[in-house]
């Protein structure tokens, strides 16, 4: 014993010991303290460092790591504060990072117009290069949000048989979304984006969901019907309430799918469709849901391959002539 920790003692003053610390660590750490010592970005460093540290707090490289760490993270933290985006690397980068609860209250603290224009810029850069989407629980809930949202304006006894222009104002905050704009003619017809991340391992998966809102009119001019629609609307849809990655290329992840969203579906509708007294529309190919109640019909129709819309068709009552009071 004495003699192998003499001749250990000698190798260490032959040839340094930070030469045998290689030697000494498991391949496992060695596989993480050589991506924390060779990564560029300072985020993905910390990232690895503190991986490093939970699975080795003793390792072989422990003390280096650690001083990095301590010396490095709030410094990093201090650099992301400035900004939104610069608060989300935080949270993406280190999401149980130390500063974590604090880069999520400063989220609140950026106004929304901000918002906006930094999100829109980050769906076009997801559009460009599929460049890595904001990590954040409110834009998963925000697809399910918008989508039920869309469809509670769409259900709004003052939408049809009245001209576009006196619709109620649910449906007219839909058309308009956020444009300030007082004047002009309501669009019958309105884009949104809406993107969130689903936090896989290894690497994070980014989703973009345009989803398109719409109405329709008829020759006199008065809204019809409502169109909601997206390119796998309901696969991005449960993937965002499940966290779940699924293929809509695949039958058997679109069934999987759909059966959550007639699910979501089932009480967003009760109210204007109940199941007990509504009569069934119909089936036809990719057809959901289908009711008709009191001159009131809704059909929620799946595309059948990648590339194609889902759909969920509203239409009203055509004889009123005046908005409701």
């Amino acid at each position: 014993m004495r003699r192998a920790l003499a001749i250990a003692l000698l190798a260490c003053g032959l040839v340094s010991c930070a030469a045998l610390r290689p030697m000494i660590a498991s391949s496992s750490e060695l596989e993480i303290y050589r991506a924390f010592r060779v990564s560029d970005a300072e985020g993905t460093r910390l990232a690895h460092a503190q991986r490093y540290l939970a699975r080795h707090p003793d390792g072989t490289f422990a003390a280096e790591v650690r001083a990095a760490w301590e010396e490095e993270e709030p410094r990093y933290f201090e650099a992301c504060q400035r900004s939104r985006p610069g608060v989300l690397r935080y949270l993406v980068d280190l999401p149980e990072g130390p500063h974590a609860r604090a880069a999520q209250a400063m989220l609140l603290t950026f106004d929304v117009d901000t918002k906006e224009a930094e999100l829109r810029d980050v769906a076009s850069r997801a559009r460009a290069d599929d460049a890595r989407l904001e990590s954040a629980a409110v834009q998963r809930r925000a697809v399910s949000e918008t989508i039920l949202g869309a469809l509670g304006a769409a259900m709004d006894d003052g939408v049809y048989g009245l001209p576009r222009a006196e619709v109620a104002p649910p449906m007219r905050a839909l058309l308009l979304g956020r444009a300030s704009s007082t004047w002009g003619a309501l669009p019958s017809a309105r884009e949104e984006d809406l993107f969130f991340v689903l936090p896989t391992r290894p690497l994070r998966e980014s989703r973009l969901l345009t989803l398109v809102v719409s109405v329709r009119e008829d020759e006199d001019g008065r809204v019809t019907a409502t169109r909601i629609e997206g390119e796998a609307m309901f696969v991005k849809w449960a993937e965002a309430d499940r966290i779940v990655v699924l293929d809509p290329g695949d039958a058997g992840d679109r069934a999987e799918a759909f059966v959550h969203v007639s699910d979501r579906l089932a009480g967003a509708l009760e109210r204007r469709f109940p199941s007990a007294t509504c009569e069934d529309a119909g089936a036809g190919a990719g057809v959901l849901v289908a009711r008709a109640c009191d001159g009131w019909k809704v059909v929620v129709t799946s595309g059948v391959g990648p590339g194609e819309k889902d759909t969920i068709l509203v239409e009203g009552p055509r004889g009123r002539k005046t908005a409701p009071r």
